[in-house]
């Protein structure tokens, strides 16, 4: 954590809840920046923890209050036809219909309307990753939803 605080990681991103750095080892870290980023970490854990599809990005570790989580970092994917190729499918719709997805979709309360977003894959190994995939529908409704 002192190396994060003097900016001796690479920043690569950031979203609403959460900071990304590159560890520069292969991996990257996740900085909740409040109590929605923390729920998303918590995401991220239990779903990479209890899934075995291979679509996810693997979570290597997370610290004792889920501020900061460790993932394997992926690649930048460029353009979402990469990932629509690789699944051999024309549309969002057709791969959101493919039994993996929707698999997933149920399994873990994912809102396709956040894998539609580039920024939530990466590449590892060749293959489209999800590496975004702590926006879940408990957290969009706990910390996401006005009145």
């Amino acid at each position: 954590m002192f190396n994060m605080r003097q900016w001796s990681y690479r920043y690569i991103g950031s979203g609403s809840s959460r900071n990304v750095f590159d560890l520069g080892n292969g991996y990257v870290i996740k900085v909740a920046k409040n109590r929605a980023g923390i729920a998303q970490n918590m995401s991220e854990y239990r779903i990479s923890s209890l899934d075995s599809s291979d679509l996810f990005a693997e979570v290597i570790e997370v610290s004792e209050y889920f501020n900061t989580l460790i993932m394997r970092k992926a690649d930048k994917i460029r353009d979402f036809r990469y990932i629509l190729d690789y699944f051999k499918v024309g549309s969002y719709e057709e791969l959101f219909r493919l039994r993996e997805f929707q698999n997933i979709q149920y399994k873990y309360n994912l809102l396709l309307s956040d894998l539609i977003r580039r920024s939530s894959w990466g590449i590892i190994n060749g293959r489209p990753t999800i590496i975004d995939y702590g926006f879940t529908r408990e957290v969009v409704e706990k910390y996401y939803r006005i009145g």
